[in-house]
């Protein structure tokens, strides 16, 4: 599961599975309170949140037309813009799914992660998808 993990980033490549959402969670969990310490742990709820959200967006649409899972890769790491930024992607190889109208009580991930995080951008394409949430300084 671990592709590589540093005192700066964190770098995980798992299965694209509900059973893998739960451990990249408490993963990012770890990684961000080590980077932004007892600071400001709303940041942390909130971007554990918004990173579990669009972990769970990959691993149930992402790959919804194939009979078994891609995988997807979470990446965090400090931004140079100050101490406490940060930056973490998930990505997947998968196909973008845009949301459906009127999905009642689904359907609001991008929503919440909007709410959640400074910001945020979703980048799909041909070869997948990027979520990149930043937290500034």
């Amino acid at each position: 599961m671990l592709v590589g993990e540093g005192d700066d980033g964190l770098h995980l490549e798992v299965p694209a599975t509900p059973a893998h959402v739960g451990r990249l969670r408490r993963a990012v969990r770890g990684w961000l309170r080590q980077a932004l310490g007892d600071r400001d742990p709303d940041a942390v709820d909130n971007l554990t949140l918004a990173v579990s959200e669009a972990l769970e967006n990959a691993a149930e649409h992402a790959y919804a037309d194939r009979d078994e899972p891609g995988t997807m890769t979470l990446s965090a790491q400090r931004d140079p813009s100050g101490p406490g930024a940060v930056v973490i992607s998930v990505t997947d190889t998968g196909r973008w799914r845009p949301p459906s109208v009127g999905a009642g009580y689904r359907g609001r991930g991008l929503a919440l992660i909007e709410e959640l995080a400074d910001a945020h951008t979703v980048h799909p394409g041909p070869t997948g998808t990027t979520v990149t949430l930043r937290h500034p300084a």
